[in-house]
C-alpha cells in the first residue's frame, strides 16, 4: 500500500479496534477515513476488513451476525433453536 500518514494509520487501527468489538463498521466511517486514498488502497484495506470478518455496513440494521459462521457452527445454532421433536441436523452415531 502507498504511504499513509501517522494519524490516518491511526485512524484506521482505531477503525478495526472498533470493527472487531461490533462485528461491523459503517461504510460512512470508513469512506471519511479513506477518502483521501487511491481505489486501490481503498480495495486493499476493504479486503483486510474482510479477512479480518469485520463487515463494512450501510447501517447497524445490515450487520450479519451469522455471516461468518463455519458449518458446524450453524449447525448448532440450527440446534439450538430445535423444540427437540425432529432430528434435523442430528449426527447419526454410525457416521461419527
Amino acid at each position: 500500500m502507498s504511504e499513509i500518514k501517522t494519524e490516518k494509520k491511526i485512524e484506521i487501527k482505531t477503525l478495526v479496534r472498533k470493527g472487531k468489538e461490533n462485528g461491523y463498521v459503517l461504510i460512512s466511517e470508513f469512506d471519511e477515513i479513506t477518502k483521501e486514498f487511491s481505489s486501490v488502497d481503498q480495495q486493499y484495506i476493504r479486503d483486510s476488513f474482510e479477512e479480518l470478518k469485520i463487515q463494512i455496513v450501510k447501517t447497524p440494521k445490515n450487520y450479519d451476525e451469522f455471516k461468518y459462521m463455519t458449518g458446524e457452527e450453524a449447525i448448532q445454532f440450527l440446534q439450538s433453536l430445535s423444540d427437540g421433536k425432529t432430528k434435523a441436523f442430528i449426527k447419526d452415531d454410525d457416521n461419527n
